[in-house]
C-alpha cells in the first residue's frame, strides 16, 4: 500500500514537471513569435531589393476603398510582408542549411514538375498559309507590340524573368527543366520567317537556337523521368521549318561533343564563354569566315560567381559552397563599347569589364555590361564597312565579344527592352548580318512576343 502511494506521488510529480515544461515551452514559443512580429514591423529593417534574386522587392500596396472591399489590398499586404521580411535571405540560407543537415541537399527539385507539348515532325504548308499575314497586318502588329512594351510611355520595362521554372539540383550542379511549347515555337518560326521576308535583299538572317545545360549535361533517361522535352528534337523542328533563306546555325551536337568541358555554369542558367565559343565557331563555319582561337585572345577570370540557380533554388547551400569561375575572352581589336540604358542615357563601357568587385550574383554582367536595350561596338582594326546586329536575351552577352574582330561595327539589341524597328534600323545603319541568339527556354516562353514586336 505504501509502495503504491509512493508511485502515485512520483507520477504526480512527473506530471507537474511535464506540465511546467509545457508552460515554459509555450511561453518561449510565444516570445519567439512576438519577437519575429516586432522584427517584422520594424520598417527601417525591411529590404527594398534582393541581391541574391537581383530584383526589387514588393512595395506596400496603395490603400483604396475598392482594394479593401475586394480583398486585393490585404493580399498585397501579405505579399509585401513576406517578400520584405527583415533578414529574409539570411533566414532562407539558414533553412537550406538545416535541410542539408537532415540529408535533403544531395538531390532537390524546386518548383512543380510539368510536361511539354509533343514535338511535331513537320510544320505543314497549311499551317504556313494560315500563319502568313499581310504587310498591313505586320505593320499593325509592330505598332501594337511597341505600344504594349512602352506601357504608357513611362519608361518602365515589364519583362518576365529568364529563370522562373522548376530547378533540379543534383550533386553540386543545378538545371532548369525544359518543356517544349508548340505555340511559342511556331510563333518563333513565323517571326524569323517574317524577318527574312522584310530583310530580303538587305541583310542575311542567321538563327542560333542555344540549348540550356539540362539538354547537354543531364542523362537522357533522367530527363525523360523528369518529364523534360528533347531540346535536340525541338531545335530540329524549328530549324528544319524556317524559310530556306535563313541561315540556321546548329550548335546542339557541337556542344554535346564537348560536354566534358565547362560549357555552362553550375550555379547559373547561362552558358560560359567557352560554350559560347563553340557556337561562335559554328557561326563562322556557316558564314564562311575563319574563327579566332581562344589561345590568341587575352583572358580575364573572376572567381566566386553564384548565379541565378542559387536564388531560384531556394538558396541551396550546395551551390553556395561550390561557386563558379567566370572566364572571359577579350576581343583583339578593341574592348571599348557604348550602351544605352533603359533610362536613355549613353554610357561608355567595356566589351569585357572587370567584375572582380561585383556582387557574387552579378558577375556575369562582365559581358557587354549586362542587358541593355542597345549597345554598339566599333572596331578600329576593321575598316571594310562590315556590320551586324545581334538580337538576343542574356545568352547573347557571352557570344558578342567573339564577333567584334570580324566586323567594323557590332550592334546589339536586347529584344525585351529595345523599342525600335529592326528592318528600319538595318536600312539606316547599313547592316549586312542579322543574328538571332536565343536559348531554348526563351524560345519556349511568351518572351517571343517581344521579338515579334521588332518586325
Amino acid at each position: 500500500m505504501e509502495l503504491s502511494t509512493r508511485r502515485q506521488k512520483r507520477k504526480e510529480r512527473e506530471r507537474k514537471r511535464y506540465h511546467n515544461y509545457l508552460k515554459v515551452e509555450i511561453r518561449g514559443f510565444r516570445w519567439v513569435l512576438l519577437l519575429f512580429c516586432l522584427l517584422g514591423i520594424l520598417l527601417p529593417l525591411r529590404p527594398e531589393r534582393s541581391k541574391v534574386e537581383k530584383r526589387d522587392l514588393e512595395k506596400f500596396p496603395e490603400i483604396s476603398i475598392e482594394g479593401i472591399l475586394n480583398g486585393d489590398f490585404f493580399a498585397g499586404v501579405s505579399t509585401w510582408y513576406a517578400d520584405t521580411f527583415p533578414f529574409r535571405e539570411h533566414l532562407l540560407t539558414a533553412n537550406a542549411a538545416v535541410e542539408r543537415f537532415y540529408g535533403l541537399g544531395k538531390e532537390q527539385i524546386h518548383g512543380g514538375l510539368g510536361t511539354g507539348d509533343d514535338i511535331p515532325t513537320e510544320y505543314t504548308e497549311t499551317d504556313k498559309e494560315t500563319d502568313r499575314v499581310s504587310d498591313d497586318k505586320l505593320s499593325e502588329e509592330k505598332t501594337t507590340a511597341s505600344a504594349q512594351g512602352d506601357e504608357g510611355g513611362d519608361g518602365t520595362v515589364h519583362v518576365m524573368p529568364e529563370v522562373a521554372g522548376t530547378i533540379y539540383i543534383a550533386q553540386d550542379r543545378a538545371f532548369e527543366l525544359y518543356y517544349f511549347a508548340l505555340d511559342s515555337a511556331n510563333q518563333y518560326i513565323r517571326m524569323i520567317d517574317r524577318a527574312a521576308q522584310l530583310l530580303e535583299g538587305k541583310a542575311t538572317v542567321y538563327d542560333i537556337p542555344v540549348p540550356t545545360s539540362i539538354g547537354i549535361y543531364l542523362d537522357k533517361e533522367l530527363q525523360d523521368s523528369l518529364g523534360c522535352s528533347d531540346q535536340s528534337q525541338a531545335f530540329d523542328y524549328i530549324l528544319d521549318n524556317l524559310d530556306s533563306s535563313v541561315r540556321g546555325v546548329r550548335v546542339f551536337d557541337t556542344l554535346l561533343e564537348h560536354n566534358n568541358e565547362d560549357l555552362y555554369f553550375r550555379t547559373d542558367h547561362h552558358w560560359t564563354a567557352d560554350g559560347a565559343y563553340y557556337a561562335y565557331e559554328r557561326f563562322c563555319q556557316e558564314k564562311g569566315i575563319t574563327p579566332i582561337s581562344r589561345d590568341d585572345r587575352q583572358i580575364r577570370e573572376f572567381d566566386d560567381f553564384v548565379g541565378s540557380f542559387y536564388s531560384f533554388g531556394n538558396q541551396a547551400a550546395v551551390l553556395a559552397e561550390n561557386p563558379d569561375r567566370i572566364i572571359a575572352y577579350l576581343p583583339n581589336g578593341t574592348n571599348d563599347m557604348t550602351y544605352t540604358g533603359v533610362d536613355g542615357i549613353e554610357v561608355e563601357w567595356n566589351v569585357v569589364s572587370d567584375a572582380s568587385q561585383y556582387d557574387d550574383g552579378n558577375k556575369y554582367s562582365c559581358f557587354i555590361g549586362g542587358d541593355n536595350p542597345y549597345s554598339i561596338i566599333q572596331n578600329p582594326a576593321v575598316q571594310d564597312g562590315s556590320s551586324c546586329v545581334v538580337i538576343k536575351e542574356s545568352y547573347g552577352n557571352a557570344f558578342v565579344p567573339f564577333l567584334v574582330d570580324h566586323y567594323q561595327t557590332v550592334h546589339v539589341v536586347d529584344y525585351r527592352y529595345f523599342m525600335g524597328n529592326i528592318p528600319q534600323f538595318v536600312e539606316e545603319n547599313g547592316v549586312q548580318d542579322v543574328i538571332f541568339v536565343n536559348n531554348a527556354d526563351a524560345i519556349s516562353a511568351s518572351a517571343v512576343a517581344y521579338m515579334d514586336g521588332l518586325f
